[in-house]
């Protein structure tokens, strides 16, 4: 099931070479962390003057949509998803 959570998250990235910007590879998130394992999908998006990297991501068990901010340097976790259908 598909949770649209729009809410800012701390996460912890590490730079890996040849990708261009920090990958993220772990998340907190309602006092739990989850260890991102696989990065899928990512891309850069600009809205206006602003630049962001969406990051399509999972922790084995659960899916999450990443959105990195490159101007205020925040990241927000947009949605997550078991995969389940609704």
């Amino acid at each position: 099931m598909l949770e649209k959570v729009e809410t800012k998250v701390d996460v912890a990235t590490i730079s890996r070479k040849g990708v261009g910007v920090d990958v993220p590879i772990k998340m907190q998130w309602r006092n739990k962390t989850y260890q991102i394992n696989k990065i899928g999908l990512r891309h850069p998006l600009r809205e206006g003057r602003v630049l962001y990297h969406i990051f399509e991501c999972s922790d084995g068990n659960l899916d999450f949509r990443l959105r990195y901010n490159t101007e205020n340097l925040q990241w927000t976790l947009e949605s997550i998803t078991d995969g389940l259908p609704s």
